[in-house]
């Protein structure tokens, strides 16, 4: 299967378990990867064959803005499946989100989650 990846897409969510972390939004890097299978789109050269990774883009990045969710997990199974959503022809999304102010003596954490449609 072919793979449309979009790769540390920057956004800001408030999001975490304590207040005082909700108070301001927070950095966060979102790569998602669709898989869907892009011959037709490449034999005709139409972007209603495939997905479109720029409006993709700004969906995510949207759902990270107005997401008032505590966990990344929660966080990431929404983005999945906006992923999902974005095309019938994905069959397969892959969502990694970056916190960078999740550790205090680390570069990030990181939750990566893949889910199948139908599943």
């Amino acid at each position: 299967m072919d793979q449309i990846s979009i790769v540390n897409l920057r956004c800001t969510s408030h999001i975490g378990c304590k207040e005082k972390e909700r108070e301001l939004p927070q950095a966060l890097l979102v790569t998602a990867t669709v898989f869907l299978d892009t011959r037709e789109a490449a034999a005709t050269d139409d972007l209603e064959k495939t997905v479109n990774y720029s409006q993709l883009s700004k969906k995510l990045i949207r759902r990270c803005e107005e997401s008032t969710c505590k966990l990344i997990e929660t966080l990431a199974q929404t983005l999945v499946q906006e992923c999902l959503d974005a095309s019938e022809r994905v069959q397969k999304a892959t969502v990694e989100i970056r916190k960078p102010a999740g550790l205090p003596n680390g570069d990030y954490a990181a939750l990566t989650i893949t889910r199948e449609r139908g599943h």
